[in-house]
Parts: structure tokens; C-alpha cells; sequence
């Protein structure tokens, strides 16, 4: 079982962006693990999760719709990919920050999403705080971010 721990608060999980709540969506083919992930940004008050996709088909659709501020992608999905979602969505959604989320941390995949233009790749043993850094520095300082 996947478990979690939030602990320090960091400053624009408290204010979000640009005066407003940072709108994220997450997309992962487990039910359960959007789940986890939904409920660990939830329990940020700057933080709303705007829609929740089952795979990269519907990230990408739900994207185009509601133009989020960030979307966390499981990197192996059916249908589309994570790593193929997020080339479309840095194409019709270009402002949108990317955090890459899988249980892999092949070298070959990190690379992949860096020159996509994600924003930062994470382990999914990494969700709580990890996932609140990864997302700050996505917004924030736009550098890539790797957390294994």
C-alpha cells in the first residue's frame, strides 16, 4: 500500500498563482492513485484539482478545455502515453506546467520528459511532499526537477 505524509507548507501552496488558487490536473489509469494524488493537493488550501483523466486521451482533451495551470501525468497510461500527452498539451496548453509521475525512473524516460519541456519528474514513492515540491518548482522556477 502507497502512503503518504504532508508536512511543511510551502509558499504558493498557501497563496497560488498570481493571487488565485493553481488549478492542477491529474491523470493516471489507477483509480486509486489519482485518488492519493487528488487528496494530497486538496489538502492545500491554494491548491484545486480541476478534473481528474483516466489516460492520456482524456488529459489531453480535459487540457484543451480547461487550460490548467499544472498537470501531473502518470508516464505509463493506455491510450496515450504520459510522455505523448504532454507533447500535445505543451502545444495547445503551452503555459501549462508538466510533473511526470511513474514508478520508473529510467534514465532514457527522465531524459524524454525534459526535452519534451516537462517540468519535473517524480517517483510515485515521492507523492506527498514531494509532489508539493515538485509542482512549486514547476510553477516557480521553471527548472526541470527530477525526485527518485
Amino acid at each position: 500500500m502507497l502512503t503518504f505524509e504532508i508536512m511543511s507548507v510551502p509558499a504558493t501552496a498557501v497563496v497560488g498563482v498570481q493571487g488565485r488558487k493553481t488549478r492542477i490536473l491529474v491523470a493516471d489509469d489507477h483509480a486509486a492513485m489519482r485518488q492519493i494524488v487528488s487528496s494530497t493537493l486538496k489538502a492545500y488550501p491554494a491548491f484545486e484539482v480541476c478534473a481528474e483523466a483516466k489516460d492520456g486521451a482524456d488529459a489531453i482533451t480535459l487540457c484543451e478545455e480547461l487550460k490548467p495551470d499544472v498537470v501531473v501525468l502518470n508516464v505509463m497510461m493506455p491510450v496515450v502515453t504520459g510522455l505523448e500527452a504532454a507533447k500535445e498539451i505543451k502545444i495547445i496548453s503551452p503555459k501549462t506546467a508538466i510533473v511526470i509521475m511513474s514508478l520508473n525512473a529510467d534514465k532514457r524516460l527522465v531524459e524524454a520528459a525534459r526535452e519534451i519541456g516537462c517540468n519535473a519528474y517524480i517517483a510515485k514513492t515521492e507523492i506527498g511532499q514531494g509532489l508539493i515540491r515538485a509542482i512549486e518548482t514547476a510553477i516557480g522556477s521553471g527548472e526541470f526537477l527530477f525526485l527518485k
